[in-house]
């Protein structure tokens, strides 16, 4: 993830847990909704469920970042932060976007949203490092 320590720490271990919980969620999350497209069927409350824990993850790891960006030396605030409020935007208005359309294109919506977010952690952790 994005607050990864590079001197192997017990903080650097819990955020790499962490990052590891994020993509696992993001997969799910994107795996589920492309099944739910394929079956043509609207987002149902588990799935929105499964997408407001996605962006709760993504809130915690920017309060993470903020607490644990002073440790790095050489990333660019701009940047960084630019993808990690990215990430949670993208998650927030696919949400809203499944939860308003009624059809299978909703977890559509999440399916993209989804894959998108799993890159996007991708280059937070190279950005971070």
């Amino acid at each position: 993830m994005t607050v990864l320590s590079p001197v192997p720490t017990k903080l650097g271990r819990v955020f790499t847990v962490f990052t590891i919980v994020l993509y696992a969620v993001s997969a799910v999350l994107a795996i589920w909704s492309i099944v739910e497209t394929i079956r043509n069927r609207p987002a149902g409350k588990l799935l929105l469920g499964a997408t407001a824990l996605l962006l709760l993850l993504l809130i915690v790891q920017l309060v993470l970042s903020i607490a644990t960006f002073g440790s790095t030396h050489g990333v660019d605030p701009l940047l960084y932060f630019g993808y990690v409020i990215t990430a949670i935007l993208v998650i927030a208005l696919a949400g809203f976007w499944a939860f308003a359309e009624l059809s299978r294109w909703g977890p559509g919506v999440l399916a993209a949203a989804g894959l998108t977010v799993i890159v996007m952690i991708e280059r937070l952790d190279q950005i971070w490092h």
